[in-house]
């Protein structure tokens, strides 16, 4: 089982896994991700290393059918 904290914090976020080194030592992961270009594309980038954390290939393929597209270029829908 994998397990993730995601932290707000004034410049970003930080991203805080636990994970063993050795049978018996467990280590404390820290990602930060950095607001340098705006909050949607810091957003945008936390979730990606969200994905990559979790398994998922972020790496762009042109012909692939499954790349990770994160926009903020559409409308949204009504909920009733």
């Amino acid at each position: 089982m994998r397990e993730l904290k995601i932290i707000e914090s004034g410049s970003g976020y930080v991203l805080v896994s636990d994970c063993w080194e050795n049978d018996d030592r467990m280590e404390t992961d820290y990602i930060p991700i950095e607001n340098f270009a705006g909050e949607e594309d810091c957003l945008k980038r936390m979730l990606l290393a969200v994905a990559d954390h979790f398994g998922f290939h972020i790496e762009y393929d042109r012909y692939g059918r499954e790349n990770i597209n994160i926009t903020f270029d559409r409308k949204g829908h009504k909920v009733e």
